[in-house]
């Protein structure tokens, strides 16, 4: 089969391929023909010429797709949204909120508000305190796909399942220095009471 035909059945590789490339992400929900296309009879074709063309494809079995890249040339914009998801998904933890239900949170002027406030020192530590800064890293966000706006509002959308399990990882990286520190207390407890005994 030539190259022209096999393009002919990825009907969608161009627009695919530059969302992507352009560092956004692939929704089920909000990209449901894009999806259903990367999900398709053609998944493997959409995979393979993708790696051809050095894209390494990342389909998520929880509605989302992406391209990994090992070094984002824009690494510290990528670090200050994750620290926004990070800090949203910690807010929302404190406040009760499920974090599994994270597409149905609504995300207005007063939640970020308070966001910003409770966390005005490190905003200040990573240059995020002004207006200008904090609307970059939102839209960067917005144009990654990782939330979606609506008037002045803003939903998370699928692709934040990548925040939901490295904020995971790191809630039990630390509960498990929690417990190394608190095993440490009670062995330095029991050598002390053993030498003063």
């Amino acid at each position: 089969m030539s190259l022209s035909k096999d393009l002919e059945n990825l009907k969608y590789v161009k627009d695919v391929f530059s969302q992507l490339a352009a560092g956004r992400h692939i929704d089920a929900s909000a990209d449901a023909e894009w999806w259903n296309a990367l999900q398709g009879e053609y998944k493997d074709d959409y995979a393979i010429l993708f790696k051809h063309l050095g894209k390494k494809l990342e389909i998520d079995p929880r509605g989302f797709a992406y391209f990994n890249f090992d070094e984002d040339a824009n690494q510290k914009a990528a670090q200050q949204v994750a620290l926004l998801f990070l800090l949203i998904l910690d807010k929302k933890y404190a406040d009760g909120a499920d974090l599994l239900r994270f597409t149905s949170w609504n995300l207005d002027p007063v939640f970020f508000a308070e966001l910003r406030e409770k966390n005005k020192e490190l905003l200040v530590q990573e240059k995020l305190d002004s207006d200008e800064a904090w609307n970059r890293v939102v839209h960067k966000a917005e144009t990654l796909g990782f939330i979606n706006k609506d008037d002045s509002c803003y939903t998370m959308m699928l692709p934040c399942w990548r925040f939901i399990d490295l904020y995971q990882e790191l809630s039990d990286g630390e509960a498990e220095d929690t417990a190394v520190d608190n095993d440490a207390n009670e062995d330095s407890e029991d050598f002390v009471e053993e030498d003063y005994v």
